[in-house]
């Protein structure tokens, strides 16, 4: 399969790579922080300190486990309903003029 890319998708591609070439020219160190900031957030996210995660509560016993009860085999019930059946002509919808 030859799985090539949208070409709005490129444009986008090749102005974030100009933008981080433009900033780390003229400010690196505001970039270094945003990085630095980026990842320490992302380490936290995908490794968090042990306080932060969450407690593995005990899973109930199988033995514990309610049967289901098995359910009556009832056939269905057909309801009346109050439309027409389809012989007339139909009628014409309401209007407001």
């Amino acid at each position: 399969m030859n799985r090539r890319f949208h070409p709005f998708f490129i444009v986008i591609l090749v102005l974030m790579a100009i933008g981080i070439i433009f900033r780390m020219m003229t400010t690196p160190f505001e970039l270094i922080v945003a990085i630095v900031i980026f990842g320490g957030v992302f380490l936290l996210w995908k490794y968090p300190p042990s306080r932060f995660r969450k407690a593995n509560g005990r899973k109930p016993s199988s033995s514990a486990k309610r049967t289901k009860e098995r359910r009556k085999n009832v056939p269905f019930r057909v309801i009346q309903g109050n439309k027409r059946d389809d012989d007339g002509p139909p009628e014409k919808p309401h209007t407001y003029h």
